[in-house]
């Protein structure tokens, strides 16, 4: 599970060719119901054995859901849907004051979805208790192309 942005592209920070990976993308690399249902796919059909819920650097998404926690509005359209997924993670960070708000609100959404993917039933949460399956976080560094598990 990762971002929509083009400069988070799985198969080439793994160095992997089409088709070596089951990726789910959305941007702000959070777990919604199509996403849980694809990830289900993937460890029951597929049986994938690791789920790599990966942020990155500089996060629009992330970014975005500061923005609107701050001016206490909402962005257009069905952005809010977007916002309201990644907040969780915001309002988490938000009481330790981080010197950077942004790489911290991004590492804990990854930290809450994977434990999402981890803990959603029936599916995933069996996997997981019967050790068919892992969830982990990781951040991806945009400037380095290096990956940091959390």
């Amino acid at each position: 599970m990762t971002c929509a942005d083009s400069r988070v592209v799985p198969e080439l920070i793994f160095d992997q060719g089409p088709g070596d990976l089951f990726v789910v993308r959305v941007a702000g690399n959070f777990i919604n119901e199509d996403g849980l249902a694809s990830l289900e796919y993937a460890a029951a059909v597929l049986s994938i054995k690791a789920i790599l819920v990966l942020g990155h650097s500089s996060c629009g998404a992330v970014s975005a859901t500061i923005k609107s926690i701050h001016d206490n509005t909402l962005p257009p359209g069905h952005l809010p849907s977007l916002v309201n997924a990644i907040r969780p993670a915001v309002y988490d960070v938000m009481p330790e004051n981080p010197a950077d708000l942004l790489a911290a609100a991004t590492a804990q959404n990854a930290r809450l979805n994977a434990q999402k993917a981890e803990t959603t039933g029936p599916i995933l949460s069996d996997f997981h208790a019967s050790g068919k399956i892992k969830s982990v976080a990781g951040i991806y560094e945009i400037a380095t192309g290096k990956v940091s598990i959390l």
